[in-house]
């Protein structure tokens, strides 16, 4: 029975930490679905977020994430002794379920209030880190792309394809 309780008790340990939301929200819901976190073994963590409009309550943002797909990249990795590198996100893609690859925007057109967000995010990361995070923001003209509205989000990168079906948990029930 020891033996037992010490190898479940190693099991515990050795599991990485998650729970279930208790009574979660609309936009709980869709955050959770919203978020990959892909642990890679020695090629470290990446966590690939699409902001899409069932994840803000504020109704003056749902309009911009419906027509723009925003989407954070982050790949950490943890060295000998327990040092947490993050790698320069490089080579992402992104496409629609059809393979219809999406319009990058460029910096200079994005809306203001998306600008603001992703800054605010990036300075969180770089508070949170001592200056030594990155995170990836790529915004994207969304085409077909609804987080509403049945179709697909495929996002390449570091050789994985994420991808997220649609409409995604969270939408309101038509």
């Amino acid at each position: 029975m020891r033996a037992y309780a010490w190898g479940l008790a190693l099991l515990v340990l050795a599991a990485p930490a998650a729970a279930r939301l208790w009574k979660p929200t609309p936009p709980q819901v869709a955050m959770d679905y919203a978020t990959i976190s892909h642990i890679k073994g020695t090629e470290g963590r990446v966590i690939v977020t699409w902001m899409a409009a069932p994840l803000v309550p504020a109704p003056t943002m749902q309009p911009l994430l419906d027509r723009y797909v925003v989407i954070s990249i982050v790949h950490t990795r943890q060295g000998a002794g327990g040092a947490v590198t993050w790698d320069d996100i490089e080579g992402v893609q992104v496409t629609d379920g059809n393979g219809q690859a999406l319009k990058e925007v460029t910096p200079d057109t994005i809306p203001p209030s998306l600008v603001g967000m992703t800054a605010s995010a990036e300075a969180a990361m770089r508070q949170s880190t001592q200056g030594k995070g990155k995170m990836h923001w790529g915004i994207y003209e969304a085409g077909a792309v609804n987080a509403c509205r049945p179709g697909k989000l495929v996002v390449a990168y570091d050789g994985e394809q994420y991808s997220w079906d649609t409409p995604m948990p969270g939408c309101p029930k038509t």
